[in-house]
């Protein structure tokens, strides 16, 4: 931004915002948002225990300070920061969260991202009915626990487990939820049941899932679902082929397609992308080894701005008539050998 408007955003965000240490003796009380930056903390600040209407508290990488002073921390928010709605407690270790989380009535912003020490959640967490946005990415969690499935406030979730299957999501959960991620699920082997009950979801990432064989069928009632991304799942093939008569005229939103180091991928998934063959702009396939070929629906994709395809060793051939993709602006192959062997300067 300019200079100019930099300077009084600075300005206005000092009277409100303020980042503390164990060298900071004042704060003033009209500050909501806080910025805990001292890696090598040995107790917390006294400052924080004069404050009550903190609203967002984000404690800088915790993954140098002792449990003891996270703990106190934790405990410290919850019996003084009542008005809190947005907590960052990113790489602390922290072995659990205490019961008094429920009491946090207008907490709407949760990260325990890489709390890899927290293996179950409290049985009040479910009280926090504001809670839109939650990251349990990296944790220990040996399942999907009953109370997140209560959070029916929750827009965006990201959740690491350690069970082979995740419990099934039932109808009326998670109706509002637009992002979801399973991250580093190693032992997941597949999706739930219930995933046609995520009707808002617009956002699926699935990452370092390596068990995961194959996404359900049920993807296509997802019909605000617009990017879809598979990263690292080294068993997944995602062979979808149009079975009943309602799959001919499936619409769906799918705006982008990734997927990324798929070993075991040799097919595209047909219901999904003949489903957005009026909505699909981009499809990035990377690092998927045993791909030999695309197919030649694939150019019923019409509105296709961009595809990209990279370190596919083994695709031999595009469909023949790709030129018809009259919407794609870019094209971009790179570290196929075989496609390369093939090329012709000035012959395609």
């Amino acid at each position: 931004m300019h200079d100019l408007v930099h300077d009084l955003a600075l300005d206005v965000s000092q009277k409100e915002c303020k980042t503390v240490n164990s060298e900071t003796e004042t704060v003033d009380e009209n500050i909501r948002h806080l910025l805990l930056c001292d890696e090598k903390l040995v107790e917390v600040p006294r400052v924080l225990e004069e404050m009550k209407n903190v609203q967002t508290l984000i404690v800088q990488d915790g993954s140098m300070r002792s449990k003891i002073v996270d703990k106190s921390l934790i405990n410290l928010c919850f019996s003084n920061f009542k008005y809190l709605r947005a907590l960052k407690l990113r790489k602390s270790p922290l072995t659990a969260l205490p019961k008094s989380i429920g009491t946090l009535k207008h907490l709407r912003d949760l990260d325990l991202g890489r709390c890899k020490d927290i293996s179950e959640l409290p049985k009040s967490f479910y009280k926090l009915r504001s809670l839109q946005w939650l990251d349990l990415g990296v944790s220990s969690l040996k399942q999907l626990p009953d109370s997140v499935q209560r959070l029916i406030e929750l827009r965006h979730l990201v959740i690491t487990i350690e069970a082979k299957h995740l419990k099934e999501i039932p109808a009326g959960c998670w109706t509002y939820l637009q992002y979801l991620e399973l991250r580093t699920c190693m032992e997941l082997e597949c999706l739930p049941e219930g995933m046609q009950y995520l009707k808002s979801l617009r956002t699926l990432v699935l990452s370092n899932c390596y068990k995961l064989v194959s996404l359900p069928r049920s993807l296509k009632f997802l019909t605000k679902l617009e990017h879809l991304q598979i990263v690292s799942c080294l068993e997944m093939n995602l062979k979808m082929e149009p079975q009943e008569e309602e799959d001919k005229d499936l619409q769906l939103s799918l705006k982008t397609l990734s997927l990324v180091n798929l070993p075991a991928l040799t097919d595209l998934p047909r219901l999904l992308l003949q489903g957005s063959s009026s909505t699909l702009q981009q499809l990035q396939i990377k690092f998927c080894q045993h791909l030999s070929v695309l197919p030649a629906w694939l150019l019923n994709v019409t509105s296709l701005h961009k595809l990209e395809i990279e370190n596919c060793s083994n695709l031999s051939a595009l469909p023949e008539g790709i030129d018809r993709l009259t919407n794609q602006r870019e094209l971009r192959i790179h570290q196929c050998r075989k496609l390369s062997k093939r090329y012709r300067e000035n012959g395609g």
